[in-house]
Order: structure tokens, then C-alpha cells, then sequence
């Protein structure tokens, strides 16, 4: 009988939570309605990202700014803008543009109810926002990722409690959905040759973060696939190269001590599915996986007792890394 007490008390707690939620999505931010698209004129290329160089983002200047640089080598700074956020840097193919977000300085990647998205020239000339804050009706937007051709990108937006997962045009226009699902879809990312999307969304439409899994669905929409089902919190699933393995981020420990935010790792599937396997372990922080042309992976990662991230690259094999570049303030976020 006490269980049975208990055991209606957690699905009442549920059901509350759940009631709660809704009513919060319905109050955030309640200026934000969709909000006008700005008027784009593209300025012509200038160069690209040279093949051996990466970017990312660093708040070695006070606030998060992207930068170029090769390896351990100097970097160049590509934003400036000390009123902003400036992060998550992607080349696009042809690595003639750069997409990345926007939020107010102080804010990063913490809050994506205040997201902006934008492209700039290789060179960080002509930097032109695509979705502002509140773009399609979206009270949140983030993760977006460039199609394998440049024509597309894919994203999550929507709802604070329920995103979805999207494919707009390379300008971010055109929005089609994805998925249709309950619960949370985050952190899509495309397949090799453009087919599919692979992604984290819930089983149920009530689910907790430690039941995120990834799936993937066709990019031309239809039913989704599970990969993972082992109730393990999952993020930031990416393909390998050649579409064979898709690698991805799991907290494979809960915050404990000095581990203020518990511990995570980098784990890989099939992308037939199967066993999942570990790609690296410990007790520190090695956060979302970028695979390389030539099947490296590289990421940025948390040593505790260390300043901030550093970026570092692994082989997906072995599990064998090391750092690309250490500083006394945070680098994060590498596409090489």
C-alpha cells in the first residue's frame, strides 16, 4: 500500500510537472511572437577556410568570439563584437561561409530562447543574420548544420517544452518539418550524402533528460529509427565520413564532488544500429564530437582542475587523444 501511495504521488508529480511546463512555454517570453525576417543581401565570397585549419570559439577577450587557426598554431580573431556571445562556428562545404550564433554577451550557449543565427565570409567579412530570436514562430532555435550540399541547413526550433527538429533553405527560409514527436528533438546533424538526419528525441512524450536516445529519420521526412535504448542521457549525434558509425555525447556519470556537472563521453553505433561502444572514458568532460575528413574526432574538453575547455582530438578506434590547443580561458566548439 505505501508503494502503491508513493507510486501514484510520482505519476500526480508528473503530471504536475508536466502541466507546469506547459503553462511556462506559454508565458516565456512573451514579446517573442515571429518575428520578421530580415531582408538578406549575400556579399560575394572572399576566399575560404583553408583545409588544414579549424575554427571555433574562445572567451579569451571577455566574451565568446570565433576564430581560425592552424592547430596549436596563433589564431585569428574572425567576430568582435563585445556585446555578443559569438559561437558555434560551421564552414559550409565549399568553406567560402561560416554559420554561427549570436546571443547577449554573458548569455553563450545557456539560453536558446536568445539565439540568433548568422553567416558571415570565410574571412569574418560581412556578417549577416539569417533567424533572429523569435524567427518562424520559434521560441527557441539552435544546432543548426549545413547539408552536405549547401543548400540546406537543419536545426531544432519551436517550443521551449517540445522543439522539433527542421530543414530550411541555406538562408533559413522555407522551414519543413521533420519530426512530429513528444518530448524533446535536439541536435540534429546530416548524414554523408544528404538522406539522412540523425538526431535526439524521447521515446514517450514525457521523458526525463537521462532518457534522451538517438534516432534518425529520412530527410525527406517519414518514420524515425532508434539507435540507442539503454537510458543513457545522449547529445550531439554525428556520421562518420563515411556514413558507417555516427558518434555521439552521453553523461556517463551524474555530477558527484568536484565533478560539478558529473562526467561525459564520447560513445559511436552503428548506423545500422547494434551495441554502442565507448570511444573515450574518465571522469572529466569531453563534450560534442566533430569528425574530420580523414575520421578523427575532435571536440572540446573539461580536465578537471584545469581553467576552462580545451580542444582536443581523438582517434575513434583507439580512444587515443590529445590536447590541439590549451589555454587559461575556454576554446570550444572545433570544426575542423
Amino acid at each position: 500500500m505505501a508503494l502503491g501511495a508513493a507510486g501514484g504521488g510520482l505519476v500526480l508529480l508528473v503530471i504536475a510537472f508536466a502541466v507546469v511546463l506547459v503553462i511556462a512555454d506559454r508565458k516565456l517570453n512573451p514579446s517573442v511572437r515571429t518575428a520578421p525576417l530580415p531582408a538578406i543581401e549575400m556579399a560575394e565570397p572572399t576566399g575560404s577556410v583553408p583545409a588544414n585549419e579549424m575554427l571555433f570559439d574562445a572567451d579569451g577577450s571577455g566574451s565568446f568570439q570565433i576564430y581560425v587557426a592552424n592547430g596549436g598554431g596563433p589564431a585569428h580573431q574572425l567576430t568582435s563584437d563585445p556585446t555578443t556571445d559569438a559561437w558555434w562556428p560551421r564552414p559550409s562545404p565549399d568553406r567560402t561561409r561560416i554559420l554561427f550564433y549570436r546571443t547577449p554577451a554573458g548569455t553563450h550557449d545557456k539560453d536558446f530562447k536568445q539565439t540568433s543565427l548568422w553567416v558571415m565570409n570565410a574571412d569574418g567579412s560581412s556578417p549577416t543574420e539569417l533567424l533572429p530570436r523569435g524567427a518562424h514562430g520559434w521560441n527557441q532555435h539552435g544546432h543548426a548544420e549545413w547539408s552536405p550540399d549547401g543548400q540546406h541547413l537543419v536545426m531544432f526550433g519551436g517550443k521551449t517544452t517540445n522543439p522539433q527538429i527542421w530543414v530550411t533553405d541555406a538562408l533559413g527560409r522555407q522551414p519543413r518539418r521533420l519530426t512530429d514527436d513528444g518530448g524533446v528533438n535536439l541536435d540534429p546533424s546530416w548524414s554523408p550524402d544528404g538522406r539522412t538526419v540523425v538526431y535526439v528525441g524521447c521515446p514517450r512524450s514525457l521523458c526525463t533528460p537521462g532518457q534522451q536516445e538517438v534516432y534518425m529519420v529520412p530527410s525527406s521526412g517519414g518514420p524515425r529509427t532508434r539507435l540507442t535504448d539503454d537510458g543513457v542521457r545522449d547529445h550531439d549525434p554525428y556520421y562518420s565520413p563515411d556514413g558507417s558509425e555516427i558518434a555521439f555525447l552521453s553523461q556517463t556519470a551524474r555530477p558527484s564532488g568536484e565533478q560539478v556537472v558529473g562526467s561525459w563521453n564520447i560513445r559511436a553505433v552503428s548506423a545500422s544500429g547494434g551495441a554502442v561502444r565507448d570511444v573515450t572514458t574518465g571522469a572529466d568532460v569531453t563534450s560534442l564530437p566533430r569528425w574530420s575528413k580523414d575520421g578523427r574526432l575532435f571536440t572540446h574538453r573539461l580536465i578537471y582542475g584545469r581553467p576552462g575547455f580545451d580542444l582536443w582530438v581523438f582517434e575513434p578506434r583507439t580512444g587515443q587523444g590529445h590536447p590541439v590547443r590549451e589555454e587559461s580561458f575556454n576554446e570550444e566548439y572545433p570544426s575542423p
